[in-house]
């Protein structure tokens, strides 16, 4: 445990996590664990190294967010909120409307995103007011899913 905090603290001083993959991965494993410190020092990591992410990298760290959710739905939110007011869409990536739109839509089979669903809107219902419109959004969002899904078993 105390490795990784050493590794955690290297990596939000630098950007020389996405170098590293052993660094990255447990970046990211402290992102899905909903882990204090790293969600609160989450805004300036993105700030960062939010524009030097490739596809790869941006979708395991929107995915270790939807995780995080889950765990811990208001830090979560606080941690990314400010990314939505960024004029830079590349911060945009990471901001509360992604991880509140299942992120895993683009890349999960019908029945993980159910599942997904399944565990993340209890999570959100007993955050309570914080969360509200995080889970008005993830609600919208499926909704939508299922008429797309639902319409394409039609065809």
């Amino acid at each position: 445990m105390i490795w990784r905090t050493i590794l955690l603290t290297a990596c939000i001083i630098s950007s020389s996590c996405v170098a590293s993959s052993s660094e990255w991965k447990v970046y990211i494993q402290l992102i899905e664990r909903a882990d204090n410190k790293a969600l609160q020092a989450f805004p300036g990591k993105i700030d960062i190294i939010g524009d030097t992410l490739d596809a790869e990298h941006t979708e395991e760290l929107t995915t270790a967010l939807s995780i995080a959710l889950i765990k811990d739905p208001v830090s979560v939110i606080n941690a990314t909120n400010s990314l939505d007011k960024s004029a830079d869409p590349l911060k945009q990536r990471f901001g509360t409307s992604m991880v509140c739109g299942i992120p895993i839509i683009t890349h999960a089979n019908q029945m993980k995103i159910e599942e997904y669903f399944a565990k993340a809107e209890p999570a959100l219902e007993k955050a309570g007011t914080p969360a509200a419109e995080c889970l008005s959004n993830m609600r919208d969002t499926i909704d939508e899913f299922r008429q797309e899904a639902a319409q394409n078993e039609a065809k």
